[in-house]
């Protein structure tokens, strides 16, 4: 029998703390609160520091001088905008499915499942580190640089086996003759974990993070939010890949959940009845998307497809009114391909503007500026890729609720002069807008700045206080930079740090890096530098 998710599961109120992860528990008010939990979700996350601090963390563009362009704050709030729309278009097939019981117990109206779908939005980037992508990435090469901090034994040659508790490895003695030695599988594989979730960074886990780690500062969010948030509801390092050698479904692509929220994100998946991925190994961990993921993945999809194009014409890096011929681009995988484009950004949005009934082509003509008509035009591009995508969610939603839709929404749209067009948007902004030179720079000192942070604070994770280690001058004066809640607690008795040890002290100077805005870690590069 196949396996459905329920919603009655699926809309979970329970929060944060009530999984034990707080070290108080709030005590009930005398006032009574108007907001639905979920309305209490959105208020949170715009009222908490990780959120505010979006305002200085670039999105593409650097801030310019004449101009204004989207921040990840800004941005955060159009994905929002977005998604409330897609979860209240939804909300009719969810209430479809939930008795007039559990509404009436839960308080719950249609609007809700907008603020539930807009709240996991304005979070969708809360785990990002500063400069974008470029932070994610000078993180994952750092530490693929310095495995020796929490990575297993590589120097070993691992040798086949069926022994169920150890691996056995081939190594050299000192006399030079050969040596067989087991090593136990399970420690074998966590470090395997640990090792990867730091050399390939992932903001999406280190959001899912942030969102739980914070109940005691205000971050006490619900179950529902919680699997909404959560694009790719599956560890780093999976040792048993069900995907091999066909299409990787779009929630396996990368990963959400560092191993130190491994156990939290068990008693989610199990508290909203997320479907377990069949096909991996018993040391893994992997779900299928909760449906409202679906829409804040097309949220995010849909705003900043518009918007990057439009930061661009805004500050004339892609000329509005231009007709540009074919455009040769280097794609995702390094090879150079044309694109065909034969219009103007002009007309290519009011290709998919004109299929929405209400566009007024007067608007755009009678405009005083082009502006005005971009305005005008981006309106009317995100009301029809609102509507495209909840037709394919809506078309797709028994897959989606059995967990056997593989795609983006977004990537299922069949109308071809919205393809063609979306398209051609994408193929301006990865010619113009991505190898701007300010946004090179940016990118290029993010990834000096980034690694030179990690360099300098992590430098005492792997010292060992009660074995006798101890710091040399450099290293003191650099750790006194980390504020107290990032420092090593008071070590027990040790004879040496284990790898979770020194695990979990690395993620807590990834906490206070990845944290950081773009322009306070450029300036504690610069005092660590000797620049200023």
């Amino acid at each position: 029998m196949t396996k459905r998710m329920e919603w009655k599961k699926l809309l979970s109120t329970k929060r944060v703390s009530q999984f034990d992860t707080c070290g108080t528990q709030s005590k009930p008010s005398q006032f009574e609160d108007p907001r639905h939990h979920f309305e209490r979700d959105c208020d949170q996350i715009i009222f908490s520091y990780p959120f505010r601090r979006l305002q200085d963390k670039t999105q593409v563009i650097p801030f310019p001088e004449y101009d204004f362009v989207h921040t990840r704050l800004t941005h955060s709030l159009e994905v929002a905008s977005v998604g409330r729309s897609l979860g209240k278009l939804a909300s009719d097939l969810i209430f479809a499915e939930l008795d007039e019981e559990f509404i009436k117990t839960q308080q719950l109206c249609k609007s809700d499942i907008g603020a539930l779908v807009a709240g996991a939005c304005l979070a969708h980037d809360i785990g990002n580190p500063p400069f974008g992508h470029s932070g994610e990435d000078s993180i994952s090469f750092y530490f693929k640089q310095h495995p020796t901090y929490v990575a297993p034994p590589y120097s070993l040659n691992r040798l086949a086996s069926e022994d169920e508790e150890n691996y056995y490895f081939k190594g050299y003695s000192y006399d030079g003759t050969d040596k067989i030695e087991p090593y136990n599988k399970a420690e074998f594989i966590k470090s395997l974990k640990y090792h990867t979730d730091l050399s390939k960074f992932e903001g999406n886990a280190n959001g899912f993070r942030i969102l739980t780690q914070n109940c005691d500062r205000g971050i006490n969010p619900t179950a529902a939010l919680l699997g909404t948030f959560t694009k790719y509801p599956r560890e780093s390092h999976i040792c048993q890949n069900p995907y091999a050698g066909i299409e990787t479904p779009k929630g396996f692509s990368k990963y959400g959940v560092f191993q130190s929220e491994r156990l939290i994100f068990e008693q989610l998946a199990t508290e909203i009845g997320l479907i377990p991925v069949e096909g991996i190994s018993k040391f893994d961990i992997a779900f299928h998307r909760h449906p409202l993921c679906f829409l804040m993945e097309a949220s995010d999809d849909i705003a900043y497809g518009i918007i990057d194009f439009e930061d661009g014409c805004r500050l004339g890096i892609i000329d509005f009114d231009k007709e540009y011929k074919k455009l040769k681009i280097l794609n995702k995988k390094s090879k150079y391909e044309e694109i065909e484009i034969n219009a103007s950004p002009l007309q290519i949005l009011v290709n998919i503007a004109s299929l929405d009934n209400s566009f007024d082509i007067l608007r755009v003509q009678n405009a005083t500026d082009f502006k005005q008509a971009i305005s005008y035009l981006r309106a009317k591009v995100v009301n029809v890729l609102i509507n495209e995508c909840f037709q394919i969610f809506k078309n797709n939603y028994e897959k989606i609720m059995t967990g056997n839709y593989s795609k983006a929404l977004i990537e299922d749209i069949t109308n071809e002069t919205i393809n063609a067009s979306l398209t051609k948007m994408k193929a301006l902004v990865r010619k113009y807008v991505y190898n701007y030179t300010p946004v090179l720079q940016s990118e290029a000192s993010g990834f000096e700045v980034m690694s030179k942070l990690i360099e300098s604070f992590a430098i005492s994770s792997d010292i060992c206080f009660s074995c006798g280690d101890s710091e040399t001058e450099k290293s003191k004066k650099l750790s006194s930079l980390l504020p107290d809640e990032y420092r090593p607690t008071v070590e027990k008795e040790l004879t040496n740090l284990t790898r979770e040890e020194i695990y979990e002290r690395l993620m807590k100077v990834m906490d206070y890096v990845s944290g950081m805005t773009d322009n306070y870690a450029t300036s504690i590069y610069r005092k660590i530098r000797g620049i200023t």
